[in-house]
């Protein structure tokens, strides 16, 4: 999904959050400006459900948590919400207020990148991802071509990533104890 500047500018955080939750449109949050959200195409749509599936199926009856691209994700250090495609975490949910809307302590993102956002999501957007002390695994899934490729954290500011391009190919997220085949992952898509 691509994204637009609103032209009202520079709201808090709070007030965003006031306009985003009666809003009919989705829109992101980057340090007081607003974006709004474009819609995305048919695979897009086909490989966010896919692993939204695959990964909630696998934790059910654990204390762990799978949300799609409709719930917020808070960047307190860049003072950023994302809506990333998928989110998520084992154990206690880390909420930003009562609404229960935004997490602030997801263990995994996903992504599902379009050639309008390939660049931002691989660059800036990982840089604010990475401010997240929670976050463990990023993964960028190519909508165009069987391409995962999964950033991991070996420590403070210590990433390394693998890159998954075959059908047989499976990529595990240890945070949530899951693992996604690529099969399976790009049904109907590919």
């Amino acid at each position: 999904m691509s994204a637009v500047a609103l032209p009202e500018q520079f709201l808090t955080a709070e007030r965003y959050l006031e306009r985003e939750r009666v809003a009919e449109t989705r829109s992101e949050y980057v340090n007081g400006l607003v974006y709004a959200m474009a819609g995305g195409t048919r695979s897009h749509a086909l490989l966010s459900a896919n692993v939204l599936r695959l990964v909630g199926n696998q934790l059910v009856g654990r204390p762990c948590e799978a949300y799609g691209s409709d719930m917020k994700v808070r960047i307190e250090k860049a003072n950023v919400f994302r809506y990333p495609d998928l989110s998520a975490l084992c154990g206690p949910t880390l909420t930003y207020d009562e609404h229960d809307d935004v997490i602030c302590n997801p263990s995994v993102i996903v992504e599902v990148l379009s050639k309008s956002t390939e660049a931002y999501d691989r660059g800036d957007k990982f840089a604010l991802y990475r401010l997240i002390d929670s976050l463990v695994e990023y993964v960028l899934v190519s909508q165009d071509k069987i391409e995962v490729e999964v950033h991991r954290r070996l420590g403070p500011g210590k990433w390394e990533s693998t890159l998954y391009n075959a059908k047989e190919d499976a990529f595990e997220l240890p945070s949530i104890q899951c693992t996604v085949a690529l099969r399976d992952l790009y049904d109907k898509v590919l």
